[in-house]
């Protein structure tokens, strides 16, 4: 009962401020909410955010979260080290598991990364009634994720590498490389002539 009373509050005191335009929605939202989370340096909350589990989270110096971002951590635990950008409407899942992100890292809009998958094996139950299994992300410092990707479960990416728009990484993803595709598969190397591809 008290976490379902703890969780209406959290919604309600974060809608409450969501929607404030301008720098004075930023400089507001900040103190309104630096609180609310495990830990929380000087991030910048974009308008119209769609936060849960802040209790689980701990956020870095210079994080940015831009508009329409869905980011929660209810059952789980998600940590952006300094100076993450998460581009408008990316969805960052860490219910039921951990992802951390790190330092200087940029994320495109529309990503998806989520760190637990639904439960799928009974066929007499309906997947949503299943559970889920519990899973974990790491995403090294200085990466860059192109727009509209996905990151699934257990994957671990490299500091440096590249992930190109559209890309499902589903398995890890080796520092200072340049994957995309469905799945994700290596295209290049960062400092190999990768860039002239790249553009």
């Amino acid at each position: 009962m008290f976490s379902r009373v703890s969780a209406a509050f959290e919604e309600l005191w974060l809608a409450s401020f969501a929607w404030i335009p301008t720098p004075v929605g930023l400089a507001l939202r900040l103190f309104a909410w630096r609180w609310l989370f495990k830990s929380c340096g000087s991030a910048r909350f974009g308008t119209g955010l769609s936060l849960a589990g802040c209790r689980n989270m701990r956020i870095g110096n210079g994080v940015r979260m831009g508009r329409g971002c869905f980011v929660t951590a209810s059952d789980g635990e998600l940590v952006l080290h300094d100076c993450v950008a998460l581009s408008p409407n990316v969805h960052v899942g860490a219910d039921a598991g951990r992802i951390e992100i790190g330092a200087h890292t940029a994320v495109g809009p529309g990503t998806v990364i989520r760190a637990a998958n639904h439960c799928i094996a009974r066929q007499d139950v309906p997947i949503m009634h299943q559970g889920h299994v519990p899973g974990q992300i790491i995403i090294e410092e200085d990466v860059w994720i192109g727009a509209n990707c996905v990151v699934t479960p257990d994957v671990r990416i490299g500091r440096g590498a590249v992930v190109g728009a559209g890309a499902v990484v589903t398995r890890n993803v080796a520092p200072f490389s340049i994957v995309g595709g469905v799945p994700a598969k290596l295209i290049g190397m960062r400092g190999q002539g990768g860039q002239k591809h790249w553009d």
